[in-house]
């Protein structure tokens, strides 16, 4: 009898970084916060707590962009942010990515869009390179029932999410994943971006809005880890 092929090696993770937001304030070894505004974020009961009503994303010199001082490892990394969030504006946004200037950066977007009883939130990987902007998009929620939006806001304030951007090769990909009504695991995956080099010097947070609307974003990020992955 033929014999059966082996089976493929698992992945084999080793954490290099995790931060839980234990402690009063961010660690001053570790963070650094552009356009600071402390009126706008607090550090409490293990969470770092933003509010914003600011338009803007990892490129704009908007207030609070979280800025992390320590580099991602070398080879292939996982990076996630555990979350709940409050998107009640209909253009509510929360970037998580590697960040080099307004012309360079890729990471993870996940945004609302809503008018009246619809509620569309969108999971978007996008690379901008000298100015030149590529994207992949997911949908996760796309509503017209006014029931079924604000069980699905609702869901999204009161159950964590995890917000990841993967690095395998020169390719990166982002995740949205949270536990659904029934216990199962829903993963949301994005297409690949390539980039022959680091696409930015480090990894930020940036909550806030896309475009002008009347209300405020919430979002409190439970933790942070990274982790190094090797076959």
């Amino acid at each position: 009898a033929q014999a059966e092929p082996e089976p493929e090696p698992e992945p084999v993770s080793q954490r290099v970084f995790f931060d839980d937001f234990e402690g009063e304030a961010l660690a001053e070894g570790d963070w650094v916060v552009d356009n600071r505004d402390p009126n706008a974020f607090i550090v409490e009961d293990s969470k770092l707590l933003v509010m914003s009503s600011v338009v803007g994303d990892l490129s704009n010199n908007t207030p609070n962009r979280f800025v992390l001082k320590r580099p991602v490892p070398d080879g292939d990394w996982d990076a996630v942010i555990t979350f709940t969030a409050e998107f009640k504006t209909g253009r509510d946004v929360l970037w998580f990515g590697l960040w080099t200037d307004e012309e360079n950066y890729l990471g993870a977007n996940l945004f609302s869009i809503g008018a009246g009883n619809c509620l569309d939130l969108d999971l978007e990987n996008k690379q901008t390179s000298n100015g030149k902007r590529t994207k992949f998009l997911v949908e996760v929620v796309d509503t017209c029932s006014a029931q079924q939006s604000k069980e699905a806001r609702a869901f999204l304030a009161d159950n964590p999410h995890t917000l990841g951007l993967h690095k395998r090769g020169r390719n990166y990909h982002v995740s949205l994943g949270r536990d659904g009504k029934d216990g199962e695991r829903q993963q949301y995956e994005t297409g690949k971006l390539g980039s022959l080099r680091l696409p930015g010097k480090a990894l930020a947070i940036f909550v806030g809005k896309y475009r002008e609307a009347n209300g405020q974003v919430q979002a409190m990020i439970d933790s942070i880890e990274i982790t190094r992955v090797s076959e």
